[in-house]
């Protein structure tokens, strides 16, 4: 009886210390992207705490009173903060470090603060990427940011696009810590070459509008900051394994030192992927490496990187009708002229085919035969190695310098035919029929001419084989900046943003499909002579560009106010090489053409409360053509109008930040005047023609909306509206038409009326949304929801020239094919859970998981899917790329 009342009694005095402890709670935060972070040192005496878990969370309980808890993290400042707990009471904290070395990389990438900085932004972080990207390229996460438009095209690993605000990825600036990225010629984004860059990314953020970098960048519709990992990360060891629905395996590995104890810090990374693609023979072989280097010296961080992605895919890269994916769907969508090739299902790709080939024997003689070799009509191969080396120094408390020298060198292209092929080439299943070619190229003998007598009546010419079209290029820069804080309130900031570029563009002989040699008839001073696998045919150039930039900031900070004055400006300088033209031709040489572009924009900052703030931006920029707009043709020669292109823009946003409910809403207002097309290839009076556009102008106006409301701790609910009002906005009378074999001959004019006409290549209503649910620690459930509206299909300016079907009843231009709207769901689920001092993820993304059949991207008008080219503006006459159905990724990643 003793020992039992002994036992109630020691129970009850624990229960009555229980009761009287008080609790501590909240999460920890990176103050720049808000990405939580994991194993954070909570403390509340020396040796006396807790770390926080897997979503950034602690708990601890602790006797009433006041205390001062120390939260500390590897690479991030620590952080003191005073609470008081009392009995039975719950006291919630949420705090946010500030990184010791990132904000270097962050001022040169010009990252966007919340609250401080004017500019309509989204921040991608690691757990998003790892939880929604399920192997897709890295646009394509970006979908569910307002204005934002990314689709997988042709389905080819790496070719996805991105527009946003309706304007397309050659005038969305893509910076990778801080360096520009987008090619110097044309301004593209190949994401082929940045596979893999997943793995080591610590934060996206996405700039809608001119956004805040202060270089003179081709920033129309917005900014894509990408920032990698360094010293500031803690030390991590990381496999990672992963499967698609299609068999593509890709395996991964990474090494993050964080900071050593002498200074340095050491990032490795690499991956590898092998497999099909859900298109027909997409297939892709790939591997990606990355290094950095990082060491503190004094006030000096200095960092040494290396990164590339060389690779291989198949592609499918041109549209077709509608109904050559399924009839049924076209019929439905107003489909009543029928092309040739029907009913071939979502995954079609028409570009490759069997072939059967002989092989002779070196030193036998013997004769091989080689039955059902897939041979592929478009296939593409590159590798961009870029190469950078920084240095950071905090000079003083007021001046700090950052120096940014860099190098890209890129080798590769994609395959085609000497002659384009048509669907009379295609075989009755659809696919490329190769052995016509190859048997007609194996018996077509005869002396090239009277001189070359090296070739016999035994060898053998090829009429049709097979090219490979080379873009290889070398890029150096150097980017350099001064930022001096005059005190607390004004800042200083300037630099020099210097560039040298050269591209290689030639063609060489990829397979000669059973022939000897092949004759470049192209060229005057090429035909006589012999081509064999290896060698330049019909283009052969160098194109050079040299930029210089100079950028100036002033920012303004006082209490609720923040503001900011950029003036950015840059000296372009182009010049272009005809090696196929003959020394003593005016067209082997362009010489140099310089122009200069900048940029005047400003912001405001306000914050109304501690929980809503407005902004205000504004700017001008006038950009330099990309250098296809500057040449005539394929020519050496500069066109007769090389004007710059004109944006004005203007914003408005408002943000609201609760713990339960935050809302970001944007207005927007950009005119693009003077804006290069693609020529116009058409007929005047029976002759072939050609015309350009001197310019035309754009107007993109609408309104954004992004929001999150957490329901409870662990449910919470995520949207996007984007409702926008893209059109063209002007005509252009007398578009010069010239002979399209000899530009020097005009034929006579046109008129071009775009007016009212709507931009079309992306939806311009979006609405989406997104559940998370975790209902254990660890373990999470995510569905998304997307619906696009309003996508007109890209236009072809040739469609607006006029005639009888170019315009509706009152004489106006008619609009692109409108495709359907759409929505799609995707499914993404992950449980988090340790084995020792093991930490795994087992992922599961499905994309598309109701397997909607829809169409992603359009062109209207396709004068290429119909023996004779419709142009009634509807379904019949535009082709497509269908979306791609459903499919899965799995992954399983280790971290220790």
């Amino acid at each position: 009886m003793k020992k039992l009342l002994l036992i109630l009694t020691a129970a009850m005095l624990s229960l009555s210390i229980f009761a009287q402890k008080g609790t501590i709670k909240g999460v920890v935060k990176d103050a720049e992207t808000g990405e939580t972070l994991i194993g954070a040192n909570v403390l509340i005496k020396a040796g006396v705490g807790t770390v926080t878990d897997f979503n950034g969370e602690f708990s601890l309980q602790t006797d009433p009173g006041e205390y001062n808890l120390t939260i500390s993290y590897v690479g991030y400042e620590s952080t003191k903060r005073k609470v008081e707990v009392a009995a039975g009471k719950t006291v919630t904290l949420n705090v946010s470090l500030k990184t010791v070395t990132l904000n270097e990389v962050e001022v040169v990438a010009d990252v966007a603060r919340s609250r401080e900085t004017p500019v309509a932004f989204t921040n991608v972080l690691p757990a998003k990427i790892e939880e929604e990207l399920g192997a897709q390229d890295i646009p394509m996460i970006l979908n569910s940011t307002p204005g934002v438009y990314a689709t997988q095209q042709g389905g080819g690993d790496g070719d996805a696009r991105i527009t946003i605000r309706g304007f397309n990825q050659r005038n969305v600036a893509v910076m990778l810590d801080g360096i520009p990225v987008n090619d110097m010629e044309n301004g593209w984004v190949y994401w082929s070459n940045w596979f893999g860059l997943d793995a080591v990314t610590r934060s996206i953020q996405v700039q809608r509008g001119l956004g805040a970098s202060k270089l003179a960048l081709p920033s129309v519709g917005g900014t894509m900051n990408i920032i990698t990992k360094g010293i500031e990360n803690k030390r991590s060891i990381n496999i990672k394994q992963e499967v698609n629905s299609d068999g593509k395996l890709r395996t991964s590995l990474g090494y993050t030192s964080g900071r050593l104890k002498n200074g340095w810090g050491l990032t490795l990374a690499g991956s590898y992927k092998k497999g099909n693609g859900y298109v027909d023979e997409t297939w892709v072989e790939g591997f990606f490496y990355y290094a950095k280097v990082d060491k503190r010296i004094g006030k000096h961080i200095l960092s040494v990187s290396a990164m590339g992605a060389p690779q291989e895919h198949g592609q499918r890269s041109y549209t077709r009708a509608i109904a050559t994916y399924d009839t049924a769907f076209a019929t439905k969508h107003g489909v009543d002229t029928l092309p040739g090739i029907i009913d071939k299902g979502l995954k079609y790709n028409q570009q490759w085919g069997y072939i059967d080939r002989w092989t002779i024997g070196e030193t036998t003689g013997d004769t091989t035969h080689h039955y059902g070799e897939k041979l592929h009509y478009k296939v593409n191969e590159y590798h961009k190695p870029m190469f950078s080396v920084r240095d950071f120094w905090n000079v003083s408390d007021k001046v700090y310098i950052s120096n940014i020298a860099y190098l890209s060198i890129g080798h590769g292209g994609g395959t085609g035919t000497k002659t384009s092929l048509k669907d009379t080439d295609l075989g009755t299943d659809g696919q490329i029929n190769w052995q016509p070619f190859y048997d007609a190229n194996r018996k077509t003998t005869g002396f090239i001419n009277a001189i070359d007598a090296v070739y016999s009546l035994t060898k053998t010419k090829s009429s049709q084989y097979i090219v490979e079209n080379m873009n290889d290029h070398f890029w150096y820069g150097l980017l350099s900046s001064v930022n001096y804080k005059m005190n607390n309130s004004l800042t200083f900031s300037g630099g020099v943003d210097l560039r040298n570029y050269k591209g290689s563009h030639y063609r060489v002989v990829s397979d000669l499909l059973g022939g000897d040699y092949c004759v470049d008839n192209y060229n005057a001073n090429q035909d006589t002579a012999a081509k064999n696998v290896g060698d330049k045919i019909y283009f052969y150039d160098d194109a050079w560009v040299k930029w210089g930039g100079l950028f100036g900031q002033a920012e303004y900070k006082t209490g609720n106010l923040s503001s900011f004055i950029n003036l950015s400006g840059a000296r372009t300088g182009f010049m272009k090489e005809d090696y196929f033209k003959a020394p003593d031709n005016s067209l082997r040489k362009s010489g140099w053409l310089w122009k200069t572009s900048y940029t005047v924009k400003g912001g405001v900052n306000y914050n109304l409360s501690e929980r809503s703030n407005v902004f205000v931006n504004l700017g001008y920029l006038s950009k330099t053509r990309a250098s296809k707009y500057l040449y005539d043709g394929y020519d050496a020669k500069f066109r007769e109008k090389t004007d710059n292109e004109l944006v004005k823009a203007i914003e408005l946003g408002y943000t609201y930040s609760h713990s339960v409910f935050s809302a970001n809403i944007n207005a927007y207002y950009t005119k693009w005047e003077d804006k290069p097309m693609n020529d116009i290839y058409t007929k005047f009076d029976g002759d072939d023609a050609v015309g350009q556009i001197p310019g035309i102008d754009q107007l993109h106006k609408g309104i954004e909306m992004d929001f999150i409301y957490k329901i409870t701790h662990n449910l919470n609910f995520q949207g996007i509206v984007s409702v926008g009002d893209w059109k063209y906005d002007s005509k252009v009378d007398g578009v010069i038409l010239r002979d399209r074999n000899n530009r020097d001959i005009v034929l006579g004019t046109m008129d071009f009326d775009a007016k009212g006409v709507h931009v079309g290549d992306a939806a311009q209503t979006q609405l989406g949304g997104s559940l998370r649910y975790e209902p254990i620690n660890g373990l999470y459930v995510n569905l998304k929801y997307i619906y696009n509206d309003r996508y007109f299909a890209d236009m072809s300016p040739s469609s607006l020239t006029g005639g009888p079907n170019a315009t509706d009843e009152n004489g106006d231009p008619l609009d692109s094919w409108r495709i359907p709207a759409y929505d799609l769901f995707d499914f993404n689920t992950g449980y988090y859970f340790k084995v020792d001092k093991y930490k795994f993820n087992l992922r599961l993304t499905v994309l598309n998981i109701l397997d909607k059949e829809y169409i992603s991207d359009a062109r209207n008008n396709d004068a290429y899917i119909y023996s004779t080219p419709l142009a009634t503006f509807d379904a019949n006459a535009a082709s497509v790329f269908m979306g791609l159905g459903r499919r899965y990724n799995v992954s399983l990643k280790m971290s220790f």
